[in-house]
């Protein structure tokens, strides 16, 4: 499947943080990993990881370290 392009031959992003944060919304307890985020999307793993990140970075998840490689990232106002 080829990817859409916005007008200026771009690819148009596929993974918008907004739609992480629906994940988040939707889900019945609002603490996930990125897989999982990644599996709702469907998307790579590394796509999710990646919006995780900024929006942990900006304060809008909170990400906890749940075992030596294990994070879960969590959305505290629903």
């Amino acid at each position: 499947m080829e990817r859409e392009r916005d007008e200026s031959g771009q690819y148009t992003e596929q993974v918008t943080l907004d739609s992480v944060i629906s994940v988040f919304k939707n889900a019945d307890l609002p603490v996930l990993t990125a897989n999982e985020v990644a599996d709702e999307l469907d998307c790579s793993r590394p796509s999710a990881y990646n919006k995780l990140e900024k929006l942990a970075d900006s304060g809008e998840l909170y990400k906890k370290k749940v075992g030596a490689r294990a994070v879960v990232y969590i959305l505290l106002e629903r």
